[in-house]
């Protein structure tokens, strides 16, 4: 028979944040390729965040913190 094919999508490859330039384990990711590290979203979360939700600077699109 086939393999049950899951729906959630994997990172595949490294984590690379976009502000410090630093490989990291997790990095919050857009579609657009743009990561950035818990680290640096603390610090700069108050131009990137809107309480659940945040927003990618360089495409403009809105994501869920989940």
């Amino acid at each position: 028979m086939t393999e049950k094919k899951s729906y959630r999508r994997r990172h595949r490859g490294e984590y690379v944040c976009h502000c410090c330039k630093q490989k990291k384990t997790f990095c919050w990711s857009c579609n657009c390729g743009f990561m950035i590290c818990p680290e640096c979203f603390a610090e700069n979360g108050w131009g990137l965040t809107n309480g659940p939700i945040w927003i990618c600077p360089d495409c403009g699109r809105i994501h869920m913190m989940e």
